[in-house]
């Protein structure tokens, strides 16, 4: 903070002019670079999602192609499988060839006749035949193999475990001679048994084929695209030189089950990537592209560096502009700044010219309006002062009117005394005592006790009234008389009941219970009086302010309002009444001690 004050304390004496300047030069460069940094962000966000739907695209074509190849390799050899002389060469025996070599002969060229035209396919470089017995017993060559010899490969236990009866593998998998190819391998069903198989067809495919493929779906210069199988061996890479550890990349994907591309950003060889990832169909393969962020970031990089050039442009054109127009703002407020120190302090008549109807010259008329406003204000301010002297001697008088009021009450008090006239002496002592409390030296809480004090020294009044036909019983517990409460609210309350119902029965006489409650940190009074009562319709207009004050429910919807508007909810007023029966007034107030302002 002291550092901060530092540099801006020196910034405070410069003229308007160098402040307006620095202030064009600060937004020009606080809002360009934070429009080049979102904007970084924002095309960096872009760049990645258009990678991620470029390398969709490209992972979904390079399927399309890989789906292609193998599946045209696939038909050839269901076609073959089924055809009869493959099903009757691995179904001959191997005697047949011993007595004769010669119909191993044959049964080679008729074999070669078959795969001819197939090995003119370019996807296809050799065709090779296993069986159990027949010509591989005889005579065993790269194109009739034995399939004894072979079953404890571990490729072989893979076909003969796979679901499917047709398996892709390495050729590296398969023989020592590093073969550059792909074998497919097609189980020729046993014409004896469905669940078996009597031989198997293999066609070799050029690898080259599928590098030729993944060399086209590279997104970038150092994208890499492998070809990986169930047992997370490579069928193919593409032909780029880029490299990444291949069992970081695999751990990345070897959960993927998705039929559809899916992404994930990792560190591989101490770099970002995004690996994307697809299934191909109808072969245990899952195609991988591997892009480095690096990548993804030039692509960004490039449009920031743009950016960054058009704003130093700018810069270079907006910089004596903003010097122009700080020189020239501030000239005429130099001007202005002049005219105003020619306005004497008690001379609030001076008017200024504003010249032109721009920001200064608003400033200008609006000076001027304020030294009119001075001087209303000054003659407002005069007045006023001699109205204030006025209240305060009229709140002067009204405090000396309740004193004035207690001591002639007083004065009564002991004149009847003097007389011996008792009946005096008690309502001049009651009606004492129920201003003193309503007053209360212009307090708005008084304690519970005072309150029913307060109800008292009523109840006394009307009783001399009425001639003692009120009986006020107080059922207050001691603990609650010393908690403060809302002055005002139970006089109210019995008044209402002592005139709209007791004094309405035909007796003319009744009991008033006042009780107390606490439940926490709530307080309920009730008001309870064995009246005329009152209708639902009379109970439903006193709180929906319709009813008038004549009629005995205004008291309590004042009373109400003022629970509302200073507790809140849910204290506050609530009225049971039965016709001919009386009326309970409920109140609910929180529980505060004395000792609380």
């Amino acid at each position: 903070m002291m550092k901060l004050q530092q540099i801006i304390h020196p910034l405070r004496d410069l003229s308007i002019k160098n402040k307006m300047f620095l202030s064009f030069l600060f937004i020009l460069i606080v809002s360009s670079s934070l429009f080049i940094a979102v904007n970084s962000y924002i095309t960096a966000t872009d760049t990645e999602n258009q990678t991620r739907y470029s390398l969709e695209v490209v992972l979904e074509q390079s399927r399309s192609f890989l789906n292609y190849k193998t599946s045209s390799t696939r038909k050839v050899v269901d076609i073959m499988v089924l055809h009869d002389t493959i099903q009757a060469l691995v179904s001959k025996s191997s005697d047949i060839y011993r007595d004769n070599i010669g119909n191993w002969l044959f049964d080679e060229y008729v074999f070669n006749q078959l795969i001819y035209n197939v090995q003119t396919n370019p996807d296809i470089q050799k065709i090779s035949l296993y069986m159990r017995d027949g010509m591989a017993a005889v005579q065993a060559t790269d194109q009739f193999l034995s399939l004894e010899e072979v079953q404890a490969e571990p490729w072989m236990q893979r076909l003969i475990r796979n679901d499917r009866p047709y398996l892709w593998i390495p050729s590296e998998a398969v023989s020592s001679q590093g073969e550059d190819t792909i074998s497919f391998f097609r189980k020729v069903p046993s014409p004896i048994d469905n669940n078996d198989f009597a031989g198997l067809i293999r066609a070799e495919m050029p690898r080259k084929n599928l590098v030729q493929i993944l060399d086209q779906a590279r997104f970038t210069t150092s994208t890499s695209a492998i070809l990986i199988n169930s047992q997370n061996e490579i069928i193919a890479r593409s032909s780029n030189e880029e490299y990444f550890a291949l069992d970081q990349v695999i751990q990345a994907v070897q959960e993927a089950t998705s039929v559809k591309p899916t992404f994930s950003n990792m560190t591989v060889d101490d770099q970002k990537v995004l690996i994307g990832s697809l299934p191909v169909e109808n072969t245990d393969w899952r195609l991988l592209l591997v892009v480095p962020n690096k990548d993804i970031v030039d692509i960004a990089q490039k449009a920031r560096n743009q950016m960054i050039i058009i704003f130093l442009i700018v810069a270079a054109m907006t910089f004596p502009l903003a010097f122009w127009a700080s020189a020239s703002g501030t000239k005429r407020i130099r001007k202005l700044t002049k005219n105003m120190r020619k306005v004497g302090v008690t001379n609030f008549k001076a008017n200024l010219d504003p010249q032109n109807n721009d920001e200064i010259g608003e400033l200008t008329t609006t000076f001027n309006r304020m030294i009119t406003r001075i001087d209303d204000l000054a003659a407002d301010k005069y007045q006023l002062g001699l109205e204030v002297k006025n209240m305060e001697l009229r709140a002067l008088q009204a405090q000396i009117n309740p004193h004035f009021l207690y001591n002639t009450l007083d004065m009564v008090n002991w004149l009847s005394m003097k007389y011996n006239a008792e009946d005096i002496r008690v309502l001049i002592s009651s009606l004492s005592d129920f201003y003193k409390i309503s007053l209360s030296n212009g307090e708005d809480f008084i304690t519970i006790r005072n309150e029913i004090d307060h109800v008292n020294a009523y109840v006394t009044i009307q009783n001399m009234r009425f001639r003692d036909r009120i009986d006020l019983q107080i059922e207050v517990p001691a603990e609650l008389m010393e908690l403060r409460t809302l002055k005002l609210l139970l006089q109210p309350i019995v008044e209402n009941a002592i005139l709209h119902g007791i004094m309405e029965k035909d007796t003319q006489r009744g009991i008033i219970t006042i009780r107390g409650f606490r439940e926490g940190d709530t307080i309920e009074l009730q008001v309870i009086d064995d009246g005329i009562g009152m209708t639902e319709e009379t109970l439903s207009r006193i709180f929906d302010g319709s009813i008038k004050k004549v009629s005995g429910g205004y008291g309590m919807k004042n009373i109400h309002s003022r629970l509302e508007l200073i507790f809140g909810y849910p204290f506050g007023l609530t009225v049971e009444s039965t016709r001919g029966v009386g009326t309970t007034v409920k109140i609910k107030i929180p529980a505060q001690p004395t000792t609380e302002a």
